[in-house]
């Protein structure tokens, strides 16, 4: 009997084989989604750019470098001359306010994607909801343009504890909002969000806030403020830059301070102060960050910028039965007053948004609207806000100076702050990138990216976003370094910015060769 030699007996076993090598090979290969290439890759750490590739798959980047060998894609970028990065976050904005009730246009949100952000915060200034579980589950089920994180908020529980009023909450009224506030983070909520310059948040003390807040310490996350006195209010800048340390400090959180500023002429000039105030905290173990807009105006409704506070105690019939009696107006006018003073004077205010009824004032400052009806301007505002028409405002009240002087701090991170009638809502990531990157640089390119993106997913927790890496949730974006701009103005507040040239929003193109594609590709995220 002859014997057949082995290595033409395991012939034929050896081609299966090599058949079937082959064909897993093609498999992996077929599944790449998306493949970018040639781009100025930012991974979002503040690390130098590199020239890369990076390949999608799914939902996931699946690798960020050389092309691997054999790779094939089902749809090719050339992104030469472009900047690929992790999408933005946006740790501060409204963009979602009202979920989930808004339109699909709205939910869309093609403000923010048209500007590279593709999560967005849902909760800020303390309006956040503490039903959590019901409110991105029924957003989720209507479709969402950008991913969206929840903060609780303590303004709602407030709210539905005790109303608009002023008194201080009982042990058992603050009982009830720790419920409120411990079954929003149950639910997934990433910290409470805190509006202590409004009413009626305004009228809860320091020892209350913390109690309420601490509610979310078993839980971790951050606790995030527009805080008590951007300017001379109340307290001042500094001591309420204190106060938000103090409460996130001794919650066991995170304490960021929205959208930090140094608000109208009495605080200019003292940014340095702040930041050395939040580098002692830090020194001593606290965890204390910021976010802000590169924006000389602020955004808020005429009531909130001059009333007192002590005159929308109750909501606004108590206001109204106020501004009648007339001890209470005279003090009521004297008080606006020092507030308009405080903000630069009636010039300084700008009309932005409002009812139908309010139209035929947006576009104006409050001056021209005072000249128009023949009585100062705080009148003429008090008037308007009795009568139901308190009309949002642009604020002019910043300086540059202090407005750079944040931004080039390690701890402060990017957000818009957007809200409808002020540009920031649509140009505010291009507008830093535009201003302060390429035409004045004030912080380099690795930084703003690092700011806009891995620091706040840190910071608030989020998990496998902001950062380019194989793992990584695939929100990706390129955009043109040469022809990214904010387009939106204080009178044109809904232009689009241009230069973003794509956007993927786990792993779904939402901005494709520079226009929106229309997907809902966005996801209700839950801290874990």
């Amino acid at each position: 009997m002859s014997r057949i030699p082995l290595s033409r007996a395991l012939a034929p076993l050896l081609v299966h084989l090599s058949l079937l090598a082959g064909r897993a090979d093609a498999q992996r290969a077929d599944t790449l989604d998306v493949l970018l290439t040639g781009g100025t890759v930012y991974a979002g750490t503040g690390t130098d750019p590199r020239t890369a590739a990076v390949g999608i798959r799914g939902d996931r980047i699946v690798f960020v470098g050389d092309v691997p060998r054999g790779t094939v894609a089902r749809q090719r970028i050339d992104a030469r001359g472009l900047i690929v990065a992790p999408g933005f976050i946006d740790p501060h904005t409204h963009a979602y306010e009202g979920l989930p009730r808004l339109d699909a246009m709205q939910r869309r949100n093609a403000a923010s994607l048209m500007q590279g952000v593709t999560t967005v915060v849902l909760g800020a200034d303390g309006r956040g909801p503490v039903r959590v579980r019901d409110v991105l589950d029924s957003a989720q089920a209507l479709g969402l343009g950008t991913n969206t994180y929840a903060m609780a908020g303590f303004g709602t529980a407030r709210s539905l504890v005790m109303g608009a009023s002023s008194a201080p909450a009982s042990s058992a009224q603050v009982d009830s909002m720790r419920r409120l506030i411990t079954r929003a983070m149950e639910e997934g909520a990433y910290g409470v969000g805190s509006g202590l310059f409004y009413a009626p948040q305004s009228y809860a003390s320091t020892d209350e806030v913390i109690a309420v807040v601490s509610a979310a310490k078993p839980f971790g996350g951050v606790y995030d403020t527009h805080q008590r006195d951007e300017s001379s209010y109340t307290i001042g800048l500094l001591a309420s830059v204190r106060e938000s340390i103090r409460i996130g400090c001794e919650s066991g959180l995170t304490a960021n301070i929205g959208h930090i500023k140094a608000l109208g002429v009495d605080v200019w000039g003292t940014a340095d102060r702040v930041l050395a105030i939040m580098r002692e905290a830090r020194a001593r173990g606290c965890t204390v960050t910021a976010d802000q807009y590169p924006w000389t105006a602020s955004g808020t409704s005429l009531a909130a910028a001059l009333l007192p506070r002590w005159a929308e105690a109750g909501g606004r019939d108590s206001l109204r039965l106020r501004a009648t009696d007339p001890t209470l107006r005279a003090r009521l006018l004297a008080d606006m007053r020092e507030n308009l003073r405080r903000r630069g004077g009636d010039t300084t205010l700008l009309l932005i948004n409002g009812s139908a009824k309010a139209a035929p004032y947006i576009g104006r400052t409050l001056a021209q609207v005072a000249q128009a009806a023949g009585a100062p301007a705080v009148e003429t505002a008090l008037d308007l806000v009795v009568r139901g028409l308190d009309m949002g405002v642009a604020s002019f009240n910043m300086t540059e100076r202090d407005i750079e002087t944040f931004m080039r701090d390690p701890f402060v991170m990017t957000s818009s702050d957007g809200s409808s009638g002020h540009p920031r809502l649509y140009g505010t990531y291009p507008r830093k990138i535009r201003r302060y990157v390429l035409d004045k640089p004030v912080i380099s390119m690795a930084r703003m990216i690092e700011s806009s993106s891995s620091q706040v997913a840190r910071t608030y927790g989020l998990v496998d976003r902001g950062v380019l890496r194989a793992g990584a949730f695939a929100d990706v974006i390129a955009f043109d370094p040469q022809t990214i701009r904010d387009e939106a103005t204080y009178t044109e507040p809904t232009k689009l910015a241009t230069g973003m040239r794509w956007v993927f929003v786990n792993g779904v193109a939402a901005v494709q060769e520079g226009g929106l594609t229309g997907a809902m590709a966005g996801r209700a995220l839950r801290r874990r």
